[in-house]
């Protein structure tokens, strides 16, 4: 006898969604604006620049695909962006955070954790 097995694939849970998405968005924030920095501080091509105006532009629409207010999503995003800029200065500025850095960024994003997931 054959028998057949049925895979069920769940859809992501939101959290998860809404976490990727805070996540591209800050990746999207930081690299955008560390081009255009690149740009004008470091005097790289302006083709560098435009290329950062490009991804900031795609970051601004980014946050619109959150299941929230523009209010809700823009605070609990600053505890994802604060996180996200601390691993970018630790990978790309070769910069150890110290420990105060790393105490902020637990309190922000569990700030953040409460301003969006907290039950209403």
């Amino acid at each position: 006898m054959v028998t057949a097995e049925v895979i069920i694939i769940q859809a992501p849970s939101p959290p998860l969604i809404t976490l990727t998405l805070f996540f591209a968005a800050a990746i999207a924030e930081i690299g955008g604006g560390y081009l255009v920095w690149l740009w004008l501080r470091e005097k790289k091509t302006i083709a560098l620049g435009a290329l950062g105006g490009i991804i900031l532009f795609v970051y601004g629409i980014i946050p619109t695909l959150q299941p929230a207010e523009f209010g809700r999503v823009y605070a609990a995003y600053g505890g994802i962006f604060i996180v996200s800029t601390i691993i970018w200065g630790r990978i790309v500025d070769k910069k150890k955070p110290d420990r105060y850095e790393i105490i902020g960024s637990i309190v922000a994003v569990t700030g953040t954790l409460v301003i969006f997931y907290a039950p209403r």
